[in-house]
């Protein structure tokens, strides 16, 4: 008896002190999981991180900043198909059960319980919400029990409608969108308020996996998934059986998966490294700002196509390289054997204009046939003749063969890898494969810049062929001689000091010689001849560098400089007179500028890109400053402008008399044609070409400023000038007509026959009679006599 009185107490004092321990051991189980849960107040006032998306200078979306593609859009915007779809197949009774459903958790614990692991998941949109902000996604006791709490808390702060909102925002859907907004714009490139119930539930559907569920990469499971959404609607009565039917069986249009870069690309990452420097990360890649631009898309758009087809005819000047690559026996039977023909229902005129890489298959008399993406395609004798040229070297002059006659054999054969630019559906029977020309990727490249003159907004900006090929941005990170382009500078300086577009130069031999490096530098015009008296304007619109060094010498070159600066170029100058003919290298962006000056006439307005900078509340946290400064005369400004006219009508630039109205520009070439430029402007636009090789390597004998850069800024000058009011180059009055002699530029008698008429400032007219003295043409430097 006595023995059982034992046990029984032994029994009872264990039973207390496992009940005692375990409550213990909950209890600081239980402390340690509330202490993991943080607090939810702030969510009252919280926004996920959303994108922030810039706009050009019209309100048109050109780009955007994000660590996560996200787009915030209030409840009350959007549309019933979109909260229905996510609610039947997410949480059909949440607006009717608090923070948990019990009824759901129950039914999972037994699933879960017979499966031996958790594999059924009971959350409601506020557990899911608590997931997603606060929590991981690992399935354990101690995720679920804070997920729990953390969703009682979060439905004592937040209304079912603002939970909802921001479970809506905040869910990612595959793709790198997060938030149905982004959602809609990825899969279909709508406005989530255009979506059509097919499309809300194949949304809908993503939340349990985007990448299960993905109608890129699994399109029969995303079809499978869009029928549950869709029967889960029907049966909590949000639509009936035959919408259901009609839903089901509509083919969607998904938005094209593209890897090309975004035409905005150069001027995006010019923008995106400015405001680096005046906002934190997390404002810029989170913040959902609204950044609005100086870039006018359309010039931008139209400075890209022209650029990238001006490259591809230089290139196609210096010959065919050859393939990109090639590929083995096995790899090109395969890629045979793959190849079908399109149906005529098939042809996606979307594809056409790109350049891709095709696959050679077989190579005729008439042409080559190709393969692209399972596709065959032909590539007519008459669009590859361009590749009789060919280069098989480095240098643009000696390495060129040309193949006369000319055969497709003779460049290609079966296995090469070729660029081609798919134009047309060619006719295979009673089906169709791609028509293209054989295309390659350029080697020299090139830039443009655009600047809006009278603010100093920058219009476009391409840095280069390709922005995914190179993210260097050629138009502001590159610092080029500028060659003849220079001279607008030299000539606006020589105007300060007392010359003339009248002013006689003289175009006669120099000699220099260098006593610290013993060199002796003979400068040359291109066509070696010499003509002796000049006008100033016919100096600069022929390019004579002979005049202009005389002309700099005879002011300085530190004059030259000054207003080099003024101007706004920021790079070293040389101080000595090789300065004159541009051997000082400068940015694309600021040497445009400069030129944007004289358009505005004499009015420096910085070059920017930014306007405004707005937070996801609207207020303004960045705005530009406008910070005009008068730094070069008015009628000056004028005087150059209308030399800088007589480059187009008279002189380098000639071939810029296509343009519907004359306009002033400068071209400019350096030495062994290294680099080529054109830069010109009407009262409403700057607009700077420069092309060259990157490694600094001549482009070939003959790519002067006229013939390689000049073709893409009339390009452009051609479709951009409409965009602008037709507005002529404003006349100070302070600028008058005068007859003069064209050999003295001296004024003449009005009884006098020959003379020309040329423009002056008031105050500043030459004399009647010619000065007889001669000014000797020697100083510290020139040898005298020297030929």
């Amino acid at each position: 008896m006595k023995t059982r009185r034992t046990t029984l107490w032994f029994t009872l004092f264990f039973l207390l002190a496992l009940l005692a321990a375990g409550g213990t051991g909950g209890y600081f189980f239980l402390k340690r999981v509330i202490r993991g849960v943080p607090s939810v107040a702030f969510l009252k006032t919280f926004i996920p991180v959303t994108t922030s998306v810039l706009y050009d200078r019209n309100g048109r979306v050109i780009g955007s900043f994000y660590r996560e593609k996200r787009e915030y859009l209030p409840l009350h915007k959007m549309p019933p198909l979109i909260l229905h779809s996510v609610l039947s197949v997410e949480d059909a009774k949440f607006y009717q059960h608090g923070a948990l459903a019990y009824g759901s958790i129950i039914r999972a614990a037994i699933s879960d319980a017979l499966a031996g692991y958790l594999r059924e998941g009971a959350s409601t949109i506020t557990q899911q919400l608590a997931r997603n902000i606060f929590l991981n996604h690992k399935k354990n006791l101690v995720r679920k029990l804070r997920e729990a709490i953390l969703s009682y808390r979060i439905e004592q702060v937040l209304t079912k409608d603002e939970i909802l909102e921001l479970y809506l925002n905040q869910i990612y859907f595959g793709e790198g969108a997060y938030g149905v907004q982004a959602a809609a714009r990825e899969y279909f490139g709508k406005d989530v308020r255009e979506l059509t119930l097919p499309e809300t539930a194949l949304i809908a559907g993503l939340i349990r996996s985007p990448i299960e569920f993905s109608p890129y990469l699994h399109p029969q499971a995303s079809k499978r998934r869009q029928l549950i959404v869709l029967k889960r609607m029907e049966s909590v009565g949000f639509i009936n059986h035959d919408e259901l039917k009609k839903a089901y069986a509509q083919n969607l249009v998904f938005r094209r998966r593209t890897r090309a870069s975004n035409p905005n690309a150069y001027f995006l990452e010019y923008v995106r490294q400015r405001l680096e420097k005046i906002m934190t990360p997390d404002q810029l890649y989170g913040g959902g700002l609204r950044i609005f631009t100086t870039l006018d898309s359309r010039v931008q758009e139209i400075a890209l196509h022209a650029l990238r087809k001006g490259l591809r005819t230089i290139d196609r000047r210096k010959g065919f390289r050859g393939p990109v690559r090639k590929l083995s026996i096995p790899d090109l039977r395969k890629e045979i054997h793959q190849s079908r023909p399109l149906e005529p229902a098939d042809r996606n005129a979307g594809v056409l204009g790109r350049r891709v890489e095709g696959v050679v298959t077989r190579v005729l008399a008439e042409g080559v046939w190709f393969d692209w993406e399972g596709v065959p395609g032909f590539i007519p004798l008459d669009r590859m003749l361009w590749a009789k040229k060919i280069l098989d070297g480095p240098n643009f002059d000696r390495d060129v063969k040309v193949l006369d006659p000319f055969s497709p054999a003779m460049i290609l054969h079966p296995g090469d890898v070729v660029m081609v630019h798919l134009t047309g559906f060619h006719r295979i029977g009673r089906r169709f494969g791609w028509e293209a020309s054989l295309d390659q990727v350029p080697l020299i490249q090139g830039c443009v810049v655009a600047i809006n003159p009278q603010t100093g907004g920058v219009l476009a900006m391409v840095g280069g062929y390709s922005f995914r090929r190179s993210k260097f941005n050629r138009a502001y990170q590159a610092i080029r001689q500028p060659g003849s382009s220079f001279k607008m500078i030299d000539y606006g300086a020589a105007l300060e000091h007392g010359y003339a577009p009248g002013t006689i130069l003289e175009d006669e031999p120099l000699v220099f010689y260098d006593s610290v490096h013993k060199r002796i530098w003979r400068p040359k015009d291109y066509e070696r001849n010499f003509l002796g008296p000049v006008p100033m304007r016919t100096a600069l619109a022929d390019s004579i560098n002979l005049a202009t060094i005389r002309m700099v010498r005879s002011i300085g070159i530190g004059p030259v400089i000054n207003l080099a600066r003024r101007l706004g170029l920021t790079t070293p100058l040389n101080h000595d007179l090789s300065l004159a003919l541009g051997s000082s290298g400068v940015r694309p962006l600021e040497l445009t500028g400069a030129y944007s000056v004289i358009a505005n006439q004499g009015v420096w307005n910085p070059p920017h890109s930014l306007t405004r900078v707005l937070n996801y509340q609207k207020t303004t946290v960045y705005e530009h400053v406008p910070s005009p400064q008068n730094v070069y005369d008015t009628a000056y400004s004028y005087l150059l402008t209308s030399m800088l006219q007589s480059v187009i009508k008279d002189g380098t630039g000639k071939d810029a008399l296509v343009l519907p109205k004359l306009l002033a520009g400068k071209t400019g070439t350096t030495n062994d044609f290294r680099d080529a430029w054109f830069i010109g402007f009407s009262p409403n636009l700057a607009l700077g070409v420069y092309v060259g090789m990157d490694d600094h390597r001549s482009m070939g004998r003959g790519e002067f400023g006229a013939k390689a850069a000049l073709p893409i800024w009339i390009d452009i000058m051609r479709q951009a000038l409409p965009i602008f009011p037709d507005t002529p180059f404003s006349i100070p009055d302070n600028v008058v007509d005068v007859r003069i002699d064209p050999k003295t530029g001296l004024r003449i008698p009005m009884n006098n026959p020959d003379f020309v008429v040329e423009i002056f400032k008031k105050g500043q007219l030459p004399p009647l009679e010619v000065s007889q003295q001669k000014v000797p043409d020697t100083d510290f430097y020139n040898i005298p006599g020297a030929h």
